[in-house]
């Protein structure tokens, strides 16, 4: 073989393989929509700062393409009584693609405790988990999973969560916080919101979504 067709045969070999990795990495989750995208993220700010208000106008104003978005806008709709408990239930039923990102995770996991659904609150935080592009864990999805555990009284469990969240700085503010619930699990009668939403567990039949 000629130096020219080596030099031929090389280059395609390498147009193959880039192709190849295009193909490859398009199959995988892209690096901007890991963390969510620009509108999930405004959408999550809200969501945790409780602007129902906010959220109804902003889907009003652009209406949002996001399974996560649209899942906080109905609960937006619920907390102002512009739609019904079983209309909320219906639009939560499908978990299909709802996922897709670290901060989508996060809105559904925020969204799941609010109406009790803790099982499903646990399953999102995971996501959340897995997405995260980083060796250390996500603080608010280990927090989230601690709470989960503190909610279903598996203390064992929340203390395991506790003690790899102390190992990290970022976790400190809500290990400080959770770590006389997690050693004195009789004082959740202490954490209003934290109690409601045992009761609503109890009462509620909270199954994983396919």
């Amino acid at each position: 073989m000629t130096t020219e067709r080596l030099l031929a045969f090389k280059c395609a070999l390498c147009g193959v393989l880039v192709l190849v990795g295009f193909m490859f990495c398009g199959c995988q989750r892209t690096p901007e929509l890991v963390g969510g995208t620009p509108e999930e993220q405004a959408y999550d700010l809200l969501l945790q700062k409780g602007k129902w208000a906010d959220i109804v106008e902003m889907n009003r104003k652009q209406p949002t393409k996001s399974s996560a978005c649209r899942n906080a806008v109905r609960l937006a709709s619920w907390y102002l009584g512009q739609c019904s408990r079983e209309e909320l239930d219906l639009c939560l039923a499908d978990s299909h693609g709802v996922l897709g990102s670290e901060t989508s995770a996060l809105m559904m996991s925020d969204i799941y405790l609010r109406l009790g659904m803790v099982n499903m609150a646990r399953r999102a935080a995971f996501d959340a988990m897995v997405a995260m592009r980083s060796e250390k864990p996500n603080s608010r999805a280990l927090k989230r999973l601690t709470e989960v555990a503190i909610i279903t009284g598996e203390n064992e469990l929340a203390r395991k969560y506790l003690l790899i969240g102390e190992q990290h700085s970022d976790c400190l503010p809500w290990t400080k916080k959770l770590r006389p619930l997690v050693e004195h699990p009789e004082l959740i009668v202490n954490y209003p919101s934290y109690k409601k939403i045992r009761e609503i567990h109890e009462k509620l039949k909270d199954d994983f979504f396919l």
